[in-house]
C-alpha cells in the first residue's frame, strides 16, 4: 500500500513540474510585467515534495505510510490566508 502511495505522489509531482515547464514555454501576456512572470515561474518550480531530512521513522516502518505521506506534502504559503 505504502508503494501505492509513493507512485502516486510522484506522478502527482511530475503532473506539478511538468506544468510549470509548459507555463514557461507559453507566450507571456504581453501586459504582464517581466518580473512578475519569473516570479510566479520560480515559485511553480519550487514547489516539491522532497523532504529536506531523512525520516528514520518511515524508513523502520514506524509511521502509518498515509500518515507520512501527507507529512511530506508541501504546503504552499498563501499571503491571503493570513489576512
Amino acid at each position: 500500500m505504502s508503494d501505492e502511495i509513493a507512485r502516486i505522489e510522484r506522478e502527482a509531482d511530475a503532473d506539478d513540474i511538468e506544468a510549470a515547464e509548459n507555463a514557461l514555454d507559453g507566450n507571456p501576456d504581453l501586459e504582464a510585467p517581466e518580473a512578475d512572470i519569473a516570479e510566479q515561474h520560480t515559485e511553480l518550480l519550487q514547489q516539491e515534495d522532497d523532504p529536506l531530512t531523512a525520516r528514520p521513522a518511515v524508513e523502520e516502518g514506524e509511521a502509518d505510510p498515509a500518515d507520512a505521506a501527507e507529512q511530506r506534502r508541501v504546503v504552499a504559503l498563501d499571503e491571503d490566508d493570513y489576512r
